[in-house]
Protein backbone atom coordinates (compact mmCIF):
# COMPACT_ATOMS: atom_id res chain seq x y z
CA UNK A 1 0.00 0.00 0.00
CA UNK A 2 1.09 3.71 -0.78
CA UNK A 3 2.94 5.50 2.00
CA UNK A 4 0.57 7.97 2.42
CA UNK A 5 -2.17 5.79 3.13
CA UNK A 6 -2.93 4.74 6.41
CA UNK A 7 -2.15 0.95 7.18
CA UNK A 8 -0.66 -1.17 9.59
CA UNK A 9 0.05 -4.49 8.24
CA UNK A 10 3.01 -3.03 6.24
CA UNK A 11 4.15 -1.46 9.35
CA UNK A 12 4.47 -4.82 12.08
CA UNK A 13 7.60 -4.51 13.91
CA UNK A 14 9.54 -7.62 14.86
CA UNK A 15 8.57 -6.89 18.98
CA UNK A 16 4.73 -8.02 17.16
CA UNK A 17 6.45 -10.85 15.73
CA UNK A 18 7.68 -12.17 19.08
CA UNK A 19 4.63 -11.91 20.68
CA UNK A 20 2.22 -13.43 17.63
CA UNK A 21 5.31 -16.69 18.25
CA UNK A 22 4.47 -16.74 21.57
CA UNK A 23 1.13 -17.00 21.03
CA UNK A 24 0.89 -19.38 18.76
CA UNK A 25 4.35 -21.77 18.96
CA UNK A 26 5.80 -20.98 22.02
CA UNK A 27 8.02 -24.03 22.03
CA UNK A 28 8.17 -24.63 18.36
CA UNK A 29 10.29 -23.30 15.38
CA UNK A 30 10.30 -19.68 14.65
CA UNK A 31 11.88 -20.21 11.26
CA UNK A 32 8.05 -22.18 10.12
CA UNK A 33 6.66 -19.05 11.46
CA UNK A 34 8.67 -16.54 9.94
CA UNK A 35 7.98 -17.95 6.45
CA UNK A 36 4.09 -17.66 7.15
CA UNK A 37 5.09 -14.19 8.57
CA UNK A 38 6.15 -13.06 5.02
CA UNK A 39 3.49 -14.19 3.28
CA UNK A 40 0.56 -11.61 3.50
CA UNK A 41 -2.55 -14.11 2.78
CA UNK A 42 -0.98 -16.74 5.57
CA UNK A 43 -0.38 -13.94 7.98
CA UNK A 44 -4.18 -12.58 7.42
CA UNK A 45 -5.07 -15.89 8.60
CA UNK A 46 -3.05 -15.99 11.67
CA UNK A 47 -4.18 -12.89 12.87
CA UNK A 48 -7.64 -13.87 12.49
CA UNK A 49 -7.30 -16.40 14.84
CA UNK A 50 -9.27 -15.76 18.20
CA UNK A 51 -6.35 -17.08 20.05
CA UNK A 52 -4.35 -13.63 18.86
CA UNK A 53 -7.08 -11.80 19.84
CA UNK A 54 -7.57 -13.38 23.84
CA UNK A 55 -3.83 -12.92 23.84
CA UNK A 56 -3.85 -9.03 22.75
CA UNK A 57 -6.23 -8.61 25.36
CA UNK A 58 -4.92 -10.98 28.16
CA UNK A 59 -1.39 -10.80 28.02
CA UNK A 60 0.95 -8.63 29.33
CA UNK A 61 3.04 -9.48 26.57
CA UNK A 62 0.89 -7.75 24.29
CA UNK A 63 2.68 -4.83 25.81
CA UNK A 64 5.35 -5.00 23.59
CA UNK A 65 3.68 -4.86 20.03
CA UNK A 66 3.48 -1.88 17.79
CA UNK A 67 0.07 0.53 17.73
CA UNK A 68 -0.35 -0.59 14.45
CA UNK A 69 -0.15 -4.55 15.26
CA UNK A 70 -2.79 -3.77 17.94
CA UNK A 71 -5.38 -1.85 16.79
CA UNK A 72 -4.96 -4.31 13.21
CA UNK A 73 -6.04 -6.77 15.49
CA UNK A 74 -8.34 -5.07 17.54
CA UNK A 75 -10.56 -3.52 14.67
CA UNK A 76 -10.25 -6.85 12.14
CA UNK A 77 -11.68 -9.00 14.68
CA UNK A 78 -14.26 -6.56 15.77
CA UNK A 79 -15.49 -5.96 11.93
CA UNK A 80 -14.94 -9.96 10.99
CA UNK A 81 -18.32 -10.32 13.82
CA UNK A 82 -19.85 -7.21 12.42
CA UNK A 83 -19.82 -9.17 8.75
CA UNK A 84 -17.19 -6.89 7.73
CA UNK A 85 -15.35 -9.51 5.74
CA UNK A 86 -12.61 -7.20 4.03
CA UNK A 87 -8.99 -6.98 5.65
CA UNK A 88 -8.05 -4.16 3.39
CA UNK A 89 -10.86 -1.82 5.33
CA UNK A 90 -9.84 -3.15 8.96
CA UNK A 91 -6.15 -2.22 7.62
CA UNK A 92 -7.13 1.34 6.54
CA UNK A 93 -9.44 1.49 9.43
CA UNK A 94 -6.89 0.64 12.19
CA UNK A 95 -4.58 2.81 10.20
CA UNK A 96 -6.46 5.99 10.53
CA UNK A 97 -7.24 5.21 14.12
CA UNK A 98 -2.87 4.58 14.86
CA UNK A 99 -2.42 8.66 12.69
CA UNK A 100 -5.00 9.90 15.15
CA UNK A 101 -4.81 8.74 18.56
CA UNK A 102 -0.88 7.15 19.01
CA UNK A 103 0.95 10.35 18.84
CA UNK A 104 0.38 14.17 18.61
CA UNK A 105 0.36 15.36 15.11
CA UNK A 106 -0.48 18.87 16.24
CA UNK A 107 -2.41 18.77 12.54
CA UNK A 108 -6.17 20.16 12.83
CA UNK A 109 -7.10 18.05 10.29
CA UNK A 110 -5.98 14.60 11.92
CA UNK A 111 -5.67 15.97 15.80
CA UNK A 112 -8.34 14.63 18.06
CA UNK A 113 -9.80 14.87 20.45
CA UNK A 114 -8.68 18.34 19.70
CA UNK A 115 -8.65 19.35 16.04
CA UNK A 116 -11.71 20.28 13.86
CA UNK A 117 -14.44 18.41 15.25
CA UNK A 118 -17.31 20.04 13.43
CA UNK A 119 -18.59 19.74 9.83
CA UNK A 120 -19.09 23.36 8.83
CA UNK A 121 -15.28 23.59 9.40
CA UNK A 122 -14.21 20.54 6.57
CA UNK A 123 -17.70 22.07 4.63
CA UNK A 124 -15.84 25.15 4.89
CA UNK A 125 -12.41 24.05 3.81
CA UNK A 126 -13.78 21.94 1.04
CA UNK A 127 -15.85 25.07 -0.42
CA UNK A 128 -12.32 26.70 -2.21
CA UNK A 129 -10.51 22.97 -2.80
CA UNK A 130 -10.24 21.97 -6.27
CA UNK A 131 -8.76 18.50 -7.97
CA UNK A 132 -6.89 16.63 -5.70
CA UNK A 133 -6.47 18.77 -2.78
CA UNK A 134 -10.25 18.33 -2.94
CA UNK A 135 -9.72 14.56 -2.79
CA UNK A 136 -7.22 14.41 0.13
CA UNK A 137 -9.59 16.83 2.11
CA UNK A 138 -12.58 14.73 1.42
CA UNK A 139 -10.49 11.72 2.39
CA UNK A 140 -9.57 13.49 5.63
CA UNK A 141 -13.18 15.08 6.58
CA UNK A 142 -14.14 10.69 6.21
CA UNK A 143 -11.34 9.93 8.48
CA UNK A 144 -12.03 12.20 11.42
CA UNK A 145 -15.27 11.66 11.26
CA UNK A 146 -14.88 7.73 11.34
CA UNK A 147 -13.06 7.84 14.46
CA UNK A 148 -14.80 11.06 16.31
CA UNK A 149 -18.20 8.91 15.99
CA UNK A 150 -16.40 5.34 16.79
CA UNK A 151 -14.38 5.64 19.58
CA UNK A 152 -15.57 8.98 20.81
CA UNK A 153 -19.23 9.15 20.77
CA UNK A 154 -19.78 10.31 24.27
CA UNK A 155 -17.91 13.28 23.53
CA UNK A 156 -20.80 14.16 20.49
CA UNK A 157 -23.43 13.18 22.58
CA UNK A 158 -22.48 15.33 25.33
CA UNK A 159 -21.78 18.11 22.53
CA UNK A 160 -25.57 17.70 21.37
CA UNK A 161 -26.70 17.57 24.74
CA UNK A 162 -25.08 20.90 25.89
CA UNK A 163 -25.51 22.57 22.95
CA UNK A 164 -27.87 21.46 20.88
CA UNK A 165 -25.10 20.50 18.51
CA UNK A 166 -25.54 17.23 16.03
CA UNK A 167 -25.58 13.90 16.91
CA UNK A 168 -23.72 11.04 16.23
CA UNK A 169 -25.76 9.91 13.31
CA UNK A 170 -25.15 13.07 11.38
CA UNK A 171 -21.40 12.94 11.78
CA UNK A 172 -21.76 9.40 10.72
CA UNK A 173 -23.82 10.46 7.45
CA UNK A 174 -21.34 13.26 7.15
CA UNK A 175 -18.09 10.43 7.25
CA UNK A 176 -20.54 8.39 4.49
CA UNK A 177 -21.24 11.09 1.85
CA UNK A 178 -17.01 12.55 2.50
CA UNK A 179 -15.65 8.47 1.78
CA UNK A 180 -18.11 8.16 -1.39
CA UNK A 181 -17.34 11.81 -2.62
CA UNK A 182 -13.52 10.51 -2.23
CA UNK A 183 -14.58 6.92 -4.44
CA UNK A 184 -16.10 9.11 -6.97
CA UNK A 185 -13.55 11.94 -7.50
CA UNK A 186 -11.80 11.53 -10.53
CA UNK A 187 -8.95 13.29 -9.39
CA UNK A 188 -7.52 10.99 -6.90
CA UNK A 189 -4.04 9.77 -7.33
CA UNK A 190 -3.54 6.64 -9.49
CA UNK A 191 -2.96 4.50 -6.69
CA UNK A 192 -5.37 5.67 -4.11
CA UNK A 193 -7.84 2.85 -3.75
CA UNK A 194 -11.37 4.27 -4.75
CA UNK A 195 -13.14 1.00 -4.72
CA UNK A 196 -12.85 0.41 -0.95
CA UNK A 197 -13.29 4.09 0.37
CA UNK A 198 -16.86 2.93 -1.60
CA UNK A 199 -16.84 -0.09 0.45
CA UNK A 200 -16.11 1.69 3.54
CA UNK A 201 -18.94 4.28 3.01
CA UNK A 202 -21.41 1.39 2.23
CA UNK A 203 -20.15 -0.24 5.38
CA UNK A 204 -19.88 2.65 7.74
CA UNK A 205 -22.96 2.68 10.02
CA UNK A 206 -22.32 -1.27 10.70
CA UNK A 207 -18.54 -0.06 10.61
CA UNK A 208 -18.79 3.17 13.19
CA UNK A 209 -21.24 0.38 15.78
CA UNK A 210 -18.47 -2.28 16.04
CA UNK A 211 -15.89 0.60 16.74
CA UNK A 212 -18.22 1.70 19.71
CA UNK A 213 -18.29 -1.57 20.79
CA UNK A 214 -14.71 -2.19 20.60
CA UNK A 215 -13.78 1.17 22.25
CA UNK A 216 -15.89 -0.16 25.18
CA UNK A 217 -14.52 -3.18 25.78
CA UNK A 218 -11.25 -3.14 24.69
CA UNK A 219 -10.17 0.33 24.54
CA UNK A 220 -9.56 3.04 27.18
CA UNK A 221 -9.98 6.38 25.44
CA UNK A 222 -10.94 8.48 28.93
CA UNK A 223 -13.48 11.11 28.52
Amino acid sequence: MSSWIPSCRDRFTPSDFTFLTAVLSPHGERRHLWTLWEDPEALREMLDLKDVLRALIDSTAALSVSPGFYFYVLVRHSFLDAGIDDPGVADYVAGVMVQRLASDTGDPLRSLPAGLTHAADFVAILQSAHGRMRFHLQLEAGNQFLVLTGLFPGFINRRCQRRGAPGVEFYEDFARRAYRDAADNRAAPQDAPRKMFGELAEALPLARLSLNKMAEEFVFLGD
